[in-house]
């Protein structure tokens, strides 16, 4: 039989387990004495009892699978034993909650029954659920979505992992991914996965499943994508490319409802950003999209940072439509053709934003329930973050944004790195100076560089990067303003004297304070010698001490930085926009991979 005649579940009915997370809300909410197990993945349920699946992975999100989908009704499985009543309820965005089908179960084993069918039009919008319910002893055992109508349309996904000496997270990712073929074997003819290693030591046990290893020099996130993508377009096999980051937790059975998007959707181009969820926080979402302001300072605009999902009303409103500019490559599925170039050389930071501005904006969707966890950026935010912010964000906003002008960079540049002086990390202003420098030297240097070796360089950086804080460190009281207009008169009065250098050290006796370690607050500095910077969910950090003559070099060094844009700006930004498809082409890549040899 073709894998055509057996369409995939859309979802799966999901429960907690150890292995990923441990907040059972995000799956179901019980109530009554009704408990999730975490050893066998089963809801409980003593006589009386209910839970409700209006949750992150329990809930169907309607609207958009009507407004981006054929797939015209639905039916609900659900695995069930014992007495039991089963509610199908929406939670509609504008209107009252309401029960739209309800039956009554007996069975002594575990028994699968169906609900439905449940035309989509029918039901408008929101969040679609089952309520359970318990009359006498019961268990629930997970369920699934299922489409009602034609069968999909044939998609073939090869999902690229890029890896880099991370063995714990790649050797737990690949076991998911093998747990999902051995669940879904049907999966084999539909999905292949790529593990790109740049760090020449990945060890992945792929038994039977369609996992293959390919190695790579260390040209970052975008030098692995852009291996991962060229060997998916030369195979001629895959129909649309899934990128996943390797330090990313996930429930497998994201890549299924992918897939079952794709292949359901109206619109062939349709693109799928997959939310990011904190690992600090499970519940809480960092972004589900996001938009890239090429003019602003502050460019990054995350969507849907904060929301708790744990909350139904919240997640009903999470997944209302919004523009996405662009989806970041810890979870993006595109299809194939629409990467009529590869990723900018970047090697981090900015490859996903073009490739989103350029090439799949107003296509791309956040769904709830299409998610995974990754760590917070505060401890990755150190030195070598800005010099790659700040070499490739230029770039990235003059491919993007033909009205980007000089004034707008030097905004950014001249804010940036007195932010960081202001903060005394100047370890960080000074790579936010280098890589500023090399982009001013145009696309003929950047075509020349061995990226490998630049990032050695740029790692060399040794301070500013979080480590074990001692007792003593770890001990220092945090900076909280007890008022909000003392905190800003500080913060002005900060800025004035040039982020407190100008204040002399006989008169800078504030005993030191912690602030969180990517914070920035010139007020909390203002007066003192010495700051801690601390990540408390590790316990790591960094001291910062105030260097007025360090200081007063790096403003000279930046004061000429920006001259020198103002110069050269236009020319730079013509050439870079004439050079973009020789910085994206085949051949400067495969350049790249056999560069000294490859590997």
């Amino acid at each position: 039989m073709d894998g055509r005649d057996r369409p995939l579940p859309l979802q799966h009915l999901l429960l907690p387990s150890l292995e990923r997370a441990t907040v059972a809300d995000l799956y179901a909410r019980c109530h009554r004495g009704a408990w999730c197990s975490f050893v066998d993945g089963t809801v409980h349920l003593p006589a009386g009892s209910w839970a409700e699946l209006d949750t992150y992975f329990g809930g169907f999100p309607v609207g958009k699978w009507r407004r981006h989908t054929d797939v015209g009704a639905v039916e609900l499985e659900v695995r069930l034993a014992g007495e039991i009543e089963v509610e199908v309820v929406l939670h509609h965005p504008h209107r009252a909650t309401r029960v739209v089908a309800a039956e009554r179960f007996a069975a002594p084993e575990v028994v699968a029954h169906r609900l439905g069918p449940f035309p989509l039009a029918e039901l408008g919008d929101g969040l679609l659920f089952v309520r359970l319910r318990a009359i006498g002893p019961a268990l629930f055992a997970g369920g699934a979505v299922r489409p009602v109508g034609p069968p999909p349309a044939e998609v073939r996904l090869g999902i690229v992992v890029t890896t880099f000496s991370r063995p714990d997270y790649l050797r737990r990712n690949v076991a998911a991914l093998r747990q999902l073929f051995a669940d879904q074997p049907d999966l084999a003819r539909r999905v292949r996965v790529l593990v790109v290693d740049n760090g020449g030591n990945a060890e992945v046990d792929a038994g039977t499943a369609p996992i293959e290893v390919v190695p790579n020099r260390n040209l970052g996130g975008a030098g692995g994508f852009a291996r991962g993508l060229m060997e998916h377009r030369d195979g001629g096999w895959a129909t649309h490319v899934l990128f996943m980051d390797d330090d990313i937790t996930f429930e497998p059975d994201v890549i299924t409802r992918t897939l079952a998007l794709l292949s359901h959707a109206t619109d062939p181009d349709l693109c799928l950003a997959g939310a990011m969820l904190t690992e600090e926080h499970p519940h809480i979402q960092f972004e589900a999209g996001a938009e890239f302001l090429t003019r602003s300072v502050h460019p990054f605009r995350p969507i849907g940072g904060g929301v708790d999902l744990t909350r139904p009303r919240r997640l009903v409103a999470n997944d209302a439509e919004r523009p996405a500019g662009y989806g970041a490559w810890w979870f993006f599925a595109f299809p194939l053709r629409l990467a009529t170039v590869n990723p900018l050389p970047v090697f981090v930071r900015g490859d996903d934003v073009l490739f989103g501005l350029r090439h799949t904006q107003g296509h791309t969707i956040t769904v709830n329930g299409i998610g995974v966890w990754h760590q917070q950026f505060a401890q990755k935010n150190g030195p070598a973050a800005y010099y790659y912010e700040a070499r490739n964000l230029p770039l990235v906003s003059i491919l993007a944004d033909d009205g980007y002008r000089a004034h707008h960079l030097v905004r950014r540049f001249g804010y940036q790195t007195m932010r960081m002086l202001s903060a005394l990390k100047y370890d960080t202003a000074e790579a936010q100076i280098a890589g500023t420098r090399q982009f001013l030297r145009g696309p003929d240097a950047w075509l020349d560089l061995d990226h490998e070796a630049v990032n050695r360089a740029v790692r060399g950086h040794l301070g500013e990067r979080p480590s074990r804080l001692d007792p003593e460190r770890l001990a220092v009281p945090a900076y909280q303003p007890r008022r909000k207009a003392l905190h800003r008169a500080r913060g002005a009065l900060a800025a004035a004297l040039g982020g407190g250098h100008a204040v002399p050290r006989r008169l800078s006796r504030g005993t030191p304070r912690t602030l969180e370690v990517s914070a920035w607050s010139p007020a909390a500095t203002l007066g003192r010698e010495q700051v801690v910077y601390r990540y408390d969910p590790t316990g790591e950090g960094f001291v910062a001490e105030r260097d007025r003559a360090r200081f007063r070099r790096l403003v000279g060094e930046a004061t000429a930085v920006a001259a020198e844009i103002v110069r050269n700006f236009d020319r730079l930004a013509a050439e870079y926009r004439a050079a973009y498809p020789d910085l994206t082409s085949d051949k400067y890549w495969l350049a790249q991979f056999e560069r000294d040899g490859g590997r």
